[in-house]
């Protein structure tokens, strides 16, 4: 087999592997801002935990945004 056309072959290979992996991020992340949160709250951290919805949110309606649904 032609070493260019592998190279080519593989490169095809791994873009629905990052499409995958950047919607699983997207997905992800708010859940993950939200046990930040949790934490900083347990913690009295009031201005983190603020910071931390705060993104969290963001990314909510980001992964919302990128899905299709809004």
């Amino acid at each position: 087999m032609n070493r260019t056309f592998l190279q080519i072959f593989l490169l095809l290979a791994f873009i629905p592997l990052a499409i995958l992996v950047g919607y699983g991020v997207l997905v992800v992340a708010p859940i993950f801002c939200c046990f930040l949160a949790i934490n900083s709250y347990k913690f009295k951290n009031y201005k983190e935990m603020y910071i931390w919805m705060g993104v969290g949110v963001l990314s909510f309606f980001l992964a919302l945004y990128m899905l299709g649904v809004i």
